[in-house]
């Protein structure tokens, strides 16, 4: 007996091509106030931005490997034939790291005498005397009287003191010397 019927073609067994790497991720609070994000790949690049500049987002390029890794945890985007973009929403902690790794805060730096102590500079207080000393950054001085924020507590409320009731840490050997 004979079988009448053509042979099966063989699967292919070739790999799914890998999708493409995003660019950059857009993202921003909608009107609603809700957290959005998505990624979008290097021919979506001029697209996504006037899309996110119709919607007023953010464009942050994909630089390093911790935005690497977030833009690819995010859903990709889409543009529309409007010019407007579909970006989904995420959750407000996605959020919160997008706009740290967007606006990355200065490290403060370590004043060499109290008449050097200015604005973005690294102090340790006490806010009761014998209580211990905390790490401080300056975030306002009129004259001798230093604004205080809690390096580690930035809600607690600021500290007003005299630049001689602060003490300095030591500056380190990378610093460069202002000594001549």
């Amino acid at each position: 007996m004979t079988s009448k019927s053509k042979p099966k073609p063989q699967a292919k067994t070739s790999q799914p091509e890998p999708k493409p790497a995003p660019a950059i991720i857009v993202f921003g609070a909608d009107q609603a106030n809700k957290p959005r994000a998505a990624s979008f790949t290097g021919d979506e690049v001029e697209a996504a931005t006037k899309a996110a500049e119709l919607m007023k987002l953010r464009v942050l390029k994909v630089e390093g490997p911790q935005l690497t890794e977030l833009a690819a945890s995010l859903q990709a985007g889409r543009i529309y034939a409007s010019g407007h973009g579909f970006v989904p929403p995420i959750r407000p902690n996605i959020y919160e790291r997008l706009s740290e790794l967007a606006n990355p805060k200065p490290v403060p730096s370590l004043p060499r005498s109290w008449d050097e102590i200015d604005v973005g500079h690294l102090v340790l207080a006490q806010e009761v005397p014998g209580e211990g000393w905390w790490e401080t950054i300056v975030v306002a001085k009129d004259n001798d009287m230093l604004t205080l924020r809690w390096r580690d507590n930035p809600k607690y409320p600021q500290l007003v003191c005299h630049r001689t009731s602060v003490a300095l840490l030591k500056p380190t050997a990378a610093e460069p010397s202002t000594a001549a």
